[in-house]
């Protein structure tokens, strides 16, 4: 269950609206091959709706923070989710938004997009990272008071994606309080050693072959300890997966999922052949990241992006 942290207050701060509508047609396959070798095709219309982006402020531990929510214009149903974005160390929301392409599930009246704001564009996860560490800032209150804020009352189904620095706060809430949110993707960010999940939580983990800060196997060149093969086999153990996972090949990913796992629990294992420790995404590492996450959250189909 939600906990929700005392002292907090909201206040909206800004207010922004662009975009215009229209309406087109994609299309996506991809290869699976598990149980029964499925071959799938998804297919979607979207519509293209205006947005706002508000900037709001809450106080937690007598510290002010804040975050921007890009939703659109008019207003979501109360079935569609509420994806918080943990930047990467060094990323300002702008430069967030432009790399990681979340914001077209929000342009598609699909989902409400929130970006919380780090501390000097630094998450204190646990061992790590920047001044948001060596100063000891409470991210995991804020987590906690920002979750109620951006949805009160838990009408809605609300996620959570962490890259680098941001997954590795993603696990740290994923550790110590895995209810707050009903499901995580942490992007080439693995949790702090003394921190380890242990108990079923539905989460993807994407990683990819070359990256030369998180190791993908054992041997291989990075500066975190553990591997992302290592990490994802002690997830699968957690969750009590049992059985082979279904594979889809897609462009330069391989993903690998097991659902029925323990408590409900889902497990996804997206791999990129190249991309090195960048957010997935074209030219570089197709499908985009965003893709993956968005059909693990929804547990839909790969579709293109919005």
């Amino acid at each position: 269950m939600r906990k929700v942290a005392g002292l907090v207050v909201a206040v909206v701060v800004v207010l922004g609206i662009a975009g215009c509508g229209f309406l087109h047609a994609a299309g996506a396959s991809a290869t699976r091959s598990g149980p029964g070798n499925v071959s799938s095709t998804a297919s979607t219309k979207v519509v293209k709706v205006a947005t706002s982006t508000k900037t709001y402020s809450l106080t937690v531990g007598g510290l002010k923070r804040s975050y921007e929510v890009i939703a659109p214009v008019s207003g979501l149903p109360k079935s569609a989710p509420v994806i918080v974005m943990l930047s990467g160390y060094g990323a300002s929301v702008s430069s967030e938004i432009t790399r990681d392409q979340m914001v077209p599930y929000a342009s598609s009246d699909q989902a409400e997009i929130v970006y919380p704001v780090a501390v000097k564009a630094s998450w204190n996860a646990g061992g790590c990272c920047g001044y948001a560490h060596t100063h000891g800032v409470d991210d995991l209150a804020f987590m906690k008071a920002l979750v109620p804020a951006v949805d009160p009352g838990h009408a809605r189904p609300v996620y959570v994606v962490g890259y680098s620095n941001g997954g590795r706060l993603a696990y740290r809430v994923a550790c110590t309080d895995r209810g707050l949110f009903d499901a995580y993707a942490a992007v080439k960010g693995g949790p702090s050693p003394d921190c380890m999940v242990s108990k079923p939580v539905t989460i993807a983990q994407l990683a990819s072959l070359d990256d030369t800060e998180v190791p993908y196997k054992p041997g291989a060149k990075g500066r975190e300890l553990m591997p992302v093969t290592t990490l994802v086999a002690k997830l699968r153990e957690t969750d009590q997966c049992a059985g082979q996972p279904i594979v889809t090949h897609s462009g330069s990913l391989t993903l690998d999922t097991w659902s029925g796992c323990a408590a409900g629990s889902r497990l996804a294992f997206a791999t990129w052949t190249d991309g090195k420790h960048s957010f997935p995404r074209p030219p570089y590492s197709v499908p985009a990241g965003a893709q993956v996450i968005w059909s693990f959250f929804t547990n839909t189909p790969l579709a293109p992006l919005p």
